[in-house]
Parts: C-alpha cells; sequence; structure tokens
C-alpha cells in the first residue's frame, strides 16, 4: 500500500517555468487538475509532503495552499528528508510514492518503491522511475499519479 506521496514542486507541480516581471516578482503556473490531485490524496488519506530546493516566497504559498502534511522548502538533500519523514511517521520506504523531474530527485527517487516521473523529465530519471507518467509536469500529471496510486491501493489492500 502506498501511504506517503512526496512531490517535487517545479516541474511537476508546476511546469518547470518562472515568470519574473520588470521588479522581480515571480509567479509560477499550476493546473487545476494537479491542485485537486493533492486535495483528493489528502480526502483518500494519503499523507503527502511537498519537496523543493527552492526557498523562496511563491513556495511558502504553496504550503499555505495545499497544507501538506510534510514541509520541506530550500532542500538541498530530499533523501534527507525523506528519513526525517519515515522516522514522524514509522513507514517504511516500500509505502511510499516520490515524483521528481530533475537530477535532484534521483538519490530519493532511487530508494522509494514507488519512483514517478512526468513525460519530461530528464532522461535519467525517466530510466529509474517504474511510473512513467503520459502527462507532462505542471499539465496534470498529479491528477494522472492519483489516479494510478487509488488504482493500486485498492488492488493491493490487505
Amino acid at each position: 500500500m502506498i501511504k506517503i506521496v512526496l512531490i517535487d514542486i517545479d516541474g511537476v507541480l508546476t511546469n518547470g517555468k518562472v515568470i519574473i516581471d520588470s521588479v522581480g516578482k515571480e509567479a509560477k503556473t499550476i493546473n487545476f487538475k494537479d491542485i485537486d490531485a493533492v486535495f483528493e490524496m489528502k480526502r483518500q488519506g494519503l499523507k503527502v509532503g511537498l519537496l523543493t530546493g527552492e526557498d523562496t516566497p511563491i513556495t511558502q504559498l504553496f504550503n499555505e495552499r495545499f497544507k501538506p502534511d510534510f514541509f520541506y522548502k530550500g532542500c538541498k538533500d530530499k533523501s534527507a528528508a525523506l528519513d526525517e519523514i519515515l522516522s514522524q511517521t514509522g513507514d517504511g520506504e516500500n509505502e511510499v510514492c516520490y515524483i521528481g523531474d530533475g537530477k535532484y530527485d534521483i538519490p530519493i527517487l532511487k530508494r522509494v518503491n514507488f519512483a514517478a516521473c512526468p513525460a519530461n523529465a530528464i532522461q535519467k530519471v525517466k530510466e529509474i522511475s517504474n511510473i512513467p507518467l503520459k502527462r507532462n509536469g505542471g499539465d496534470g500529471c498529479l491528477w494522472e499519479l492519483m489516479e494510478w496510486i487509488m488504482d493500486w491501493n485498492e488492488d493491493n489492500r490487505e
């Protein structure tokens, strides 16, 4: 059973693009399907975490908007964050799904039983992921993953 879903923000929850206006204000886009997916996972009893290497005001907005069970910003060692989460919950790596798209996601993707990536992830991430998604980051990939997890958990109930 998958009990925890950990999500990279840039390139997964968002499309990985940053819009910067003339005064340096940052903006990112999120697909409503992905917003709904995060809340649906929580409604289904999954613990949800957001892990990002970024530490910007917009990442804090994501924390406030989604109210995840776990939130790590400025996280340069996502594998260490996983250790902390597992220590808090008592769950195992075999109960965790992580979705990432870039090189900093590789160490944690290699550890968890359920390694997912959007269709536009870098090649090395695609090679190690056992849940390759058809949708791109920021374009419904979390909704696709949520459906996959619900089906998996339904088929593998204890």
